[in-house]
């Protein structure tokens, strides 16, 4: 609860330098076959931001920071991340846009998984890398599937189970 209470804050603390803010559905612990799966179940409910971009790569893209909560319908894991995405512009309609941040989770942390409908990441903080496919369907508005992985790399020294989780995001931007 209390990393929900965090990431609430956060996001209220940042409309004025928000260009975009996202909401998504997600899949929760699902096995897409590279990480201990299918402990907790239900689906996450997702709210974020993006920044404008900070660095233009010209034709190779641009770098944006981002920031999301996420709580899970069911009880299981919920998180708060902020990173920086890189969007590559595909068409003038379609992008991808892969991401790296950290996030904290508020589930338990123990080295080893030890209920059956719980999942034990591990460690308190994770990496989050994502990635998310893009189309603005009408000016201001996208949808994204999106792909959302949690670990802590072995960086933790121990278990490692991680969590994928795969969604839609609506997504609208601010003066566009």
């Amino acid at each position: 609860m209390r990393c929900l209470m965090l990431v609430l804050a956060l996001l209220s603390a940042t409309p004025a330098a928000a260009s975009e803010w996202f909401v998504g559905a997600y899949g929760h612990d699902l096995d897409l076959g590279d990480t201990v799966c299918c402990y907790e179940h239900g689906a996450d409910l997702q709210l974020g931001v993006r920044s404008d971009p900070f660095i233009s790569l010209n034709r190779f893209g641009d770098l944006r920071f981002y920031g999301l909560g996420s709580v899970n319908t069911d009880g299981g894991i919920a998180i708060g991340a902020a990173g920086v995405a890189w969007r590559l512009h595909l068409t003038p309609k379609l992008y991808f846009q892969p991401g790296i941040g950290g996030a904290v989770q508020s589930g338990d942390d123990e080295q080893y998984q030890r209920r059956p409908n719980h999942l034990d990441l591990g460690s308190r903080l994770l990496f989050e890398p994502e990635a998310s496919l893009g189309y603005r369907f009408i000016p201001g508005w996208a949808a994204e599937i999106s792909y959302v992985h949690l670990s802590h790399g072995q960086l933790a020294g121990r278990q490692n189970p991680g969590m994928d989780d795969v969604g839609l995001r609506l997504v609208h931007r601010f003066g566009h």
